[in-house]
């Protein structure tokens, strides 16, 4: 019984992984990591829309992407364009595919969630229907590490990664050629493009009740590490540890309501323990838009 969350823990940790890496491109941005949220529900709706019409999880995952790419693309516009606060609007933006979502798994449950075995792993091998396959046959898993160095290495040791940093401490700086509003759009559609990939990993368990608020996990752990996405990543392993045990309370309801509680708790204590000077309102316009003097 304890095989199941053993294998599963892995799969959660590296989807919010994923996330908390989107929520560093966005809040690089000047926009926020609430943001993540709405992508991550668009990729649950590219998903499950692609692979209703085409019967391909290859074709379904492009599909997310897709979809997320233009929540992000449709939220940076619109924020940046309306000067809305941009807290405020990412997170009523993020409202609409989650709300089409819902609306989609009212209506009939997903191909996705109904078809057994579940698709997305590699077939023909001796680990089919095994414990071990679900990891070693997901090409999801395979990727994830790539992604999350690729994810480092552009905001790191890139070009675009380093002005767009600049660009987030000095609002005001200017770049001939390189204007601050394409790499903060640009930087909410790469970030979205890591949210498809967190979907497709949490697919096969997840499908028949896609979990809400795993964005605003991500970014509790970004905010409780500082915005350093190693530590991040490591703060994350203690709600995807939670998330994988939620199998092992299926007898008692009680138990199960606990442990689905239970990491919005822990990324609590993060925030108190670890960032109480990052939870303090801006006191300037620079520490409003730069996430790294919070």
């Amino acid at each position: 019984m304890i095989l199941g969350p053993l294998v599963q823990f892995p799969i959660e940790w590296a989807a919010l992984a994923l996330l908390v890496v989107a929520c560093l491109f966005w809040e690089r941005s000047g926009l926020s990591g609430l943001g993540v949220e709405g992508c991550v529900a668009s990729a649950w709706l590219g998903l499950f829309i692609g692979y209703e019409a085409s019967g391909q999880i290859a074709i379904a995952v492009l599909c997310a992407v897709g979809a997320t790419a233009l929540f992000a693309l449709l939220t940076g516009a619109m924020v940046q364009l309306s000067r809305v606060d941009p807290a405020v609007g990412t997170f009523i933006a993020s409202l609409v595919p989650w709300s089409a979502l819902t609306l989609l798994l009212r209506q009939s449950a997903p191909a996705l969630a109904t078809q057994s075995p579940a698709p997305g792993l590699i077939a023909g091998t001796p680990l089919d229907g095994t414990y071990g396959g679900e990891l070693a046959l997901n090409p999801m898993v395979w990727a994830a590490p790539i992604l999350l160095v690729l994810g480092a290495a552009i905001l790191a040791n890139t070009p675009f990664g380093l002005r767009l940093r600049a660009f987030g401490e000095n609002p005001g700086w200017w770049v001939p050629g390189a204007p601050p509003a394409a790499y903060r759009l640009g930087a909410v559609i790469v970030g979205s493009l890591f949210c498809a990939p967190a979907v497709a990993l949490l697919a096969r368990a997840n499908a028949a009740a896609p979990p809400a608020a795993l964005g605003i996990l991500a970014l509790a752990c970004a905010i409780a590490a500082r915005w350093s996405l190693l530590p991040a990543v490591l703060l994350a392993a203690g709600p995807a540890l939670l998330r994988a045990a939620r199998p092992l309370a299926a007898s008692a309801p009680e138990w199960g309501i606990a442990l689905d509680l239970a990491p919005f708790l822990l990324a609590l204590v993060y925030l108190v323990v670890l960032s109480r000077r990052a939870l303090r309102l801006a006191l300037s316009p620079q520490t409003g838009t730069d996430p790294d003097v919070l």
